[in-house]
């Protein structure tokens, strides 16, 4: 297993958890590879507590698997799940932006103005950051379900854990990945901005298509 610098106590569960999740996502911990939480516990410099924590919130964002009494393992990437995520993604984002359109606030559209310039900021940053881009980019597409006002459906939005699945199978050409597509979420507020409907419907659609596509022609 991938070996760990050891972690200062005042960090903890969160670094433990950034630490884990940037092997995962560079392939130093493979899919399907068992983790002992013991070593990376003594790897760490801390108690089980922090790793232990740190395997739920990774759980929760699809990028482990914990099974109980056989043991914690990277989740797999499946090609076929990612591709229905798309399809979901896109039957449940064009709906929450055409209730966005009619009831979404200023406000609303202020918070997604305000995810892209923090977005074009990472976007810009030498050396680009792409883990950090796509925390930002998993904040804008959750305020744009947001704006469908169904509670119900944004759980089972963020359920999906939609873009941390996918970043993983890009992760290799995650800059190439970000400048195809980074201009298409400040088009995608502009359109809200002016309550364009037809026109918000097909940039939030083209966007996600477009991420799929690019994803089956990276794996030919």
């Amino acid at each position: 297993m991938t070996k760990f610098n050891q972690i200062e106590n005042l960090l903890t569960t969160d670094r433990v958890y950034k630490e884990l999740k940037n092997a995962i996502f560079k392939r130093k911990l493979a899919p399907g590879e068992k983790l002992d939480i013991f070593e990376l516990a003594e790897q760490f410099n801390v108690s089980r507590t922090p790793v232990k924590e740190a395997f739920n919130r990774l759980q929760m964002e699809g990028l482990l698997v914990i099974r109980p009494r056989k043991g914690t393992y990277v989740a797999e990437i499946d090609m076929n799940r990612i591709m229905e995520v798309f399809d979901a993604r896109l039957l449940i984002e064009t709906w929450a932006a055409r209730i966005g359109v009619e009831k979404g606030t200023q406000e609303d559209f202020q918070t997604l103005r305000n995810l892209c310039l923090e977005m074009d900021k990472d976007y810009k940053a030498k050396p680009f950051d792409s883990l950090n881009y796509n925390e930002l980019d998993i904040q804008f597409h959750i305020q744009l379900v947001k704006m469908g006002q169904n509670q119900v459906i944004l759980d089972l939005y963020k359920g999906l854990n939609a873009h941390r699945v996918t970043e993983r199978a890009f992760f290799d050409r995650a800059f190439e990945k970000a400048d195809s597509s980074h201009h298409h979420h400040l088009e995608i507020v502009e359109a809200f901005e002016k309550r364009e409907e037809a026109l918000v419907l097909a940039l939030v659609a083209n966007h996600i298509v477009k991420g799929k596509e690019a994803l089956l022609q990276s794996q030919k």
